[in-house]
């Protein structure tokens, strides 16, 4: 797994900052030193399989923001679908699949353009 120090740390910076936690308060949720996670949020220091993964399951983030930083798709309404996605049961995924490929067989039908 390739990781990004600048960037994973960027990205866990800011997902504590949008949680409104402070480095200690993360550190022990995480259970890990507060040097550790200062170290992660200042790159110099690439995460343990073990924390990316907490990390990635605590603020319901995307490996692929970290891993493959300058693939288009790793931010933005594609992302933020995703991590919705994820908190949704089988009943509702079941509505979204209906309902997006309803959108996509009117709009192709209609000969509407992508956004």
């Amino acid at each position: 797994m390739a990781l990004h120090p600048k960037r994973f740390g960027t990205v866990l910076k800011n997902a504590r900052m949008d949680k409104k936690l402070t480095q200690s308060e993360l550190a022990e949720i995480l259970d890990i030193s507060l040097s550790y996670l200062k170290d992660l949020e200042r790159f110099r220091n690439n995460p343990s399989y073990d924390v990316f993964e907490k990390v990635i399951r605590y603020f319901n983030l995307s490996a692929d923001t970290v891993i493959y930083p300058d693939r288009e798709d790793t931010d933005g309404t594609y992302q933020k679908l995703l991590r919705l996605l994820s908190r949704c049961d089988e009943g509702q995924l079941q509505v979204l699949l209906a309902t997006t490929e309803a959108l996509l067989t009117f709009s192709s039908f209609n000969g509407y353009k992508q956004l």
